[in-house]
């Protein structure tokens, strides 16, 4: 019996024969070509058909799993005919003369690239998109097929998992998904999670395991490999008891957060995109308490209007269903590019023109998305989240422009309701100004990734200096202390929506520090839930 820990995706449990997948990366090689409009033309083809297999995918899955959550195959359709890919593909053949594979391989690696070297994971993650679709078209371009799956009970373990391989599995065939790559906010993960498969990640496969029997304990994030007959038979006693009380718990875990002594802490969700949004609702999630707007502004191939806004965030305020929807004003800078702005290369764009600053300089944009926001609150319970604040210049800043745009809606005839305002308490400054922050806001929402990296001095993604990353620092615990006792002097509540959030083990430690509002991922809404209802604050 072997025993390998990897990183979980959805906490559930499988039990079955492994099936491996292990297909080969495509390689190409950089062809000459003689003619290179008619080399363009057959990448034009190639993406047409990419486009079509990706839409009719789209079509499938919204019928199986949901518009929400098919719409991953509409944005890859929409990836595969972007402008800035296809002029980089262009380009690369006809100034080096290359066939269409080798172009398409170099302009994937150009944009994977980019995503790879963003802070935030649920950007990095999207990588892997770029790499979806890169490698589906050089798979068209060589007349390749991909492989057919077998119609028996399965756990299928893979290098890694794209959404369309996902879509091609018989959902009543598959038993879980282990892959050595992958990360809990690719869209593969969230396709997992949506269709309730148990899945690891971050388990190296072994080939010699295809046909052996294995425990995939997705809850403790692990992969048994032959397990011996008692280990089999404790694990399927697990499994019936949980599926008896199935039907209960579902009905008890969408009920409100409530720690043994009464107190009862609001959870939302974080979402990315619409594609969370399913799951959000299914999790039982009290509203979003972070809407993450950049996904909007870096899939555009230009800067998204007012209308294409309003439509994305009235979406949100409609399925809420009078439930709380925290949208934060775009994140975007050097560190999140978009190609349509301009932004110069920065040594440390976490400490760059970044966020609010951004927005500060793009006083159009800002504006546009406040009046998208604002007319998108008649619709639902909307508020309004303020990034990478360090002053209280800022926050008159925005007031004042708050202002200058609800009395331009008014005079088009436009009403706008109250909208809670809220800043995002993510720098030391703002931690140690929040007593007179408070006086400019709603409700605070901590982001601890970034705070504890600029308190520390530690980049979070500098192997290197890891071991000097500590959340529960001192000198993070003062500030965190500091803030929620000025919040609630002024009687603002406080919602921690940082990686702390989505730790079982902090929940009670956060509780007891006083805040009010947890919000995290979709996924971990049951299982933070059952952290607070065992807390004994």
């Amino acid at each position: 019996m072997e025993v390998l820990h990897g990183n979980r995706i959805s906490a559930q449990t499988a039990i079955g024969q492994i099936r491996i997948r292990m297909e080969q990366t495509v390689r190409v090689q950089p062809v000459p070509v003689a003619d290179t409009e008619a080399e363009i033309g057959r990448y034009e083809a190639a993406v047409r058909q990419a486009a079509a297999e990706l839409r009719a995918l789209s079509e499938r899955a919204s019928r199986s799993i949901g518009p929400w959550n098919a719409r991953i195959f509409e944005v890859h359709a929409m990836m595969a005919e972007d402008v800035d890919y296809r002029g980089k593909v262009t380009e690369t053949i006809r100034e080096r003369r290359v066939c269409a594979e080798y172009a398409v391989e170099l302009t994937g690696l150009h944009f994977a690239g980019m995503f790879e070297k963003m802070e935030d994971p649920y950007f990095r993650a999207r990588s892997q998109d770029v790499k979806d679709i890169t490698d589906r078209l050089i798979r068209i371009l060589l007349g390749e097929k991909t492989s057919v799956d077998q119609d028996r009970p399965y756990i299928l373990a893979a290098s890694e998992l794209t959404p369309g391989d996902l879509m091609r599995q018989d959902r009543s065939c598959i038993l879980g998904i282990v892959t050595e790559q992958g990360t809990a906010y690719s869209h593969a993960s969230i396709l997992a999670r949506s269709m309730s498969i148990p899945a690891l990640t971050g388990i190296r496969i072994d080939p010699s395991w295809d046909g052996h029997m294995a425990i995939l304990d997705g809850e403790k994030g692990c992969l048994i490999i032959d397990p011996d007959s008692g280990t089999v038979k404790e694990y399927l006693r697990i499994t019936a008891e949980r599926a008896a009380s199935d039907s209960e718990k579902d009905e008890a875990e969408a009920g409100q957060a409530l720690t043994k002594s009464g107190k009862r802490i609001i959870l939302r969700a974080n979402i990315g995109d619409e594609t969370e949004l399913d799951a959000a609702v299914t999790g039982g999630a009290e509203g979003i308490g972070l809407l993450r707007t950049e996904y909007l502004f870096m899939e555009a191939g230009e800067l998204p209007g007012e209308e294409e806004q309003f439509r994305y965030y009235k979406s949100f305020a409609e399925a809420m269903k009078g439930q709380k929807v925290v949208i934060r004003t775009t994140d975007i800078g050097a560190d999140k590019p978009v190609s349509y702005l301009e932004m110069p290369h920065e040594e440390n764009p976490a400490l760059g023109k970044r966020a609010i600053r951004l927005s500060f300089d793009n006083r159009e944009m800002f504006r546009t998305q406040l009046r998208a926001i604002f007319r998108a609150a008649q619709y639902g319970n909307v508020a309004v989240l303020y990034p990478m604040i360090t002053s209280e210049w800022e926050m008159k800043e925005i007031v004042r422009t708050e202002e200058e745009v609800r009395n331009e809606l008014r005079s088009e005839g436009i009403e706008v309701p109250e909208i809670p305002r809220g800043i995002m308490i993510e720098t030391p400054s703002a931690a140690v100004i929040s007593d007179r922050l408070s006086e400019y806001a709603d409700f605070f929402s901590i982001g601890t990734n970034d705070l504890a990296q600029y308190v520390l001095a530690v980049d979070r993604k500098n192997a290197a200096v890891a071991k000097y990353y500590d959340p529960w620092h001192d000198a993070i615990l003062r500030l965190l202390t500091m803030t929620v006792q000025n919040a609630h002097r002024k009687g603002i509540p406080v919602c921690l929506c940082g990686e702390l959030a989505a730790d079982p083990a902090a929940t009670d430690r956060l509780i007891a520090l006083g805040v009010d509002e947890l919000s995290v991922a979709p996924y971990l809404l049951r299982e933070i839930r059952r952290s607070i209802r065992a807390c004994e604050v």
